[in-house]
């Protein structure tokens, strides 16, 4: 290359040795010397260039997070692939021919946990609470609702992983762990007799595809059971099936709704007469299992759906338990069964309303009388007492949220239940009840991330059984700021909330609740965070 450019300016040379007095020799060894010099300032010009493409690659890498495997697909088929970040559109496949289209890197997160079939979902609270007579106090929350009258703090953890996707056919491994910590000392070690408490909610195996007959549904196996219906406000369950371990099947297209069908094992520890007023424990296990059917998702008129849905709780005794129940020596562990029907509507400018109607006998209308925890469960933990006597119960539920103006919401929880012949873990067997819980939570909208509103509660409940009868009744008065991340009260979440409560018990003769001191009232104030992911 030297030689052919030599020779094509030695003309030039010649005439500039004759100009300048140099010889043809002079003028050429000057000339390769320059030439040698602007060689190697290319080759370092090049090298700095690859360097910065290199560096440039890297940090396009590191940016979106592997972010070639979004884009696999389109690249096969020519596509231009855009990722927009805060600083713009930057293409990171440029492929033609093909259709230009872009991503987010919410897409390409999206496409990342689905391509590894991992998610990681949950929830908690906890906050920070002091009342005018020393330690606060929760009181019949079941009753007069959640706001600044919680001081515990509660989370739920859930991990899923896809372990099978192939024809159609998907399944998925589950864990959840839950659990309470309590917001009173600084430690928080976990044991069974404190306030830090911890469980495996769920172990189980779900899959998709593997029915012929249901390909569509949710087909699983373990510890788990049917969604559990929260009453947000009150925090209870109006209906719920707690498993040791069972197998179900949700989701099942039947006709125009869908089925839920699911059988689980729920043991518990049967007490000997007497209990819990003696000291003798002496508890013996029972098997016990429950059939739960839903149809749910039946159309009725514009954004109106119903629910139907029963479960049946029987035991499966042994003969040395049978004998026991003969003598009389340990309660009768009787079958019970639950029942009803939930309409639910969505209403025009956001909000919903829910309408619940249900029944129950034995030991599952015992839960119906409860001023707090009020959940339908066959025992009361993992315990089985109490002389049932065939004795059932009926609730009415109405609960949601409404927007009366563009700058107000409204939630509310109205439970009115009764009940003959039950047996009440309170006032004992043979009792009748009737309680009227009403919770409302008005709220004034001063833009998408705060809220000013009051949470006012009250309820009364009498008792009565051959005995004499009991009263208890109760009010509470909230006012909160809340930090949130949308309109809605029930819907959204994260939340922060600062709150004011006052809480009176005018008459406790059911629960014999007091707060600190022996008092009557109680008023605190603090905060509160509440977030589900």
């Amino acid at each position: 290359m030297k030689r052919t450019l030599i020779a094509c300016l030695m003309p030039l040379i010649v005439n500039c040795a004759h100009a300048s007095g140099l010889s043809v020799n002079e003028r050429l060894a000057l000339l390769e010397k320059k030439l040698e010099e602007n060689s190697k300032e290319l080759e370092e010009t090049k090298a700095e260039l690859n360097r910065y493409k290199h560096n440039n690659m890297d940090r396009n890498i590191n940016k979106t997070e592997h972010i070639y495997a979004a884009g696999t697909n389109d690249i096969k088929q020519g596509n231009t692939i855009n990722i927009l970040d805060d600083n713009g559109s930057q293409t990171i496949a440029a492929v033609s021919p093909g259709t230009e289209r872009q991503m987010t890197l919410k897409d390409i997160s999206d496409y990342v946990k689905n391509d590894i079939g991992f998610t990681y979902s949950g929830y908690l609270r906890s906050g920070w609470g002091a009342s005018s007579h020393g330690s606060p106090r929760e009181y019949a929350v079941g009753s007069l609702g959640r706001f600044g009258n919680e001081y515990s703090s509660w989370f739920d953890l859930q991990f899923k992983q896809r372990v099978y996707d192939k024809d159609g056919k998907t399944a998925h491994a589950v864990v959840m762990l839950d659990g309470n910590v309590g917001q009173s000392y600084g430690t928080g070690w976990f044991d069974k007799d404190s306030e830090n408490l911890l469980q495996f909610s769920d172990i189980y195996l779900t899959t998709k595809g593997f029915l012929n007959f249901a390909p569509e549904a949710d087909f699983w196996v373990g510890k788990h059971n049917l969604p559990k219906y929260e009453i947000q406000m009150l925090d209870w369950k109006s209906h719920r099936t707690d498993s040791g371990a069972g197998i179900g099947i949700e989701n099942w297209k039947v006709g125009p709704g869908k089925l839920n069908v699911a059988l689980v094992r729920e043991d518990l520890d049967a007490h000997p007469v007497g209990y819990p007023d003696t000291t003798a424990d002496g508890r013996i296990q029972v098997n016990t299992n429950t059939i739960d059917i839903r149809y749910k998702e039946l159309p009725l008129w514009n954004d109106a759906t119903l629910e139907i849905f029963g479960r049946y709780s029987m035991a499966n005794k042994s003969d040395s338990y049978k004998r026991e129940e003969d003598t009389g020596s340990y309660y009768s562990v009787k079958d019970a069964w639950h029942t009803g029907a939930i309409l639910r509507q969505s209403l025009k400018g956001g909000g919903y309303e829910e309408f619940t109607v249900q029944a129950a006998d034995n030991s599952l209308a015992s839960g119906f009388a409860l001023i707090s925890n009020a959940n339908p469960t066959f025992g009361t933990g993992n315990d089985y007492y109490g002389s049932h006597s065939y004795g059932k119960a009926i609730r009415l539920i109405s609960q949601g949220e409404f927007y009366p103006s563009n700058d107000t919401v409204l939630a509310h929880a109205l439970v009115y239940s009764f009940g003959n012949d039950i047996y009440s873990y309170d006032t004992g067997p043979h009792t009748d009840f009737e309680s009227t819980r009403a919770v409302v939570r008005p709220a004034y909208i001063w833009d998408k991330y705060n809220q000013t509103g009051v949470e006012l509660g009250w309820f009364r409940q009498k008792n009565e059984n051959g005995i004499g009868s009991f009263d208890e009744e109760g009010y509470k008065a909230t006012l909160y700021h809340a930090f949130k991340v949308d309109t809605s009260i029930l819907q959204s979440r994260p939340e922060i909330r600062f709150y004011m409560t006052y809480i009176r018990s005018e008459e406790n003769q059911i629960s014999e609740f007091t707060f600190q001191d022996q008092k009557k009232d109680q008023l605190a104030i603090g905060t509160q965070a509440e977030v589900w992911w």
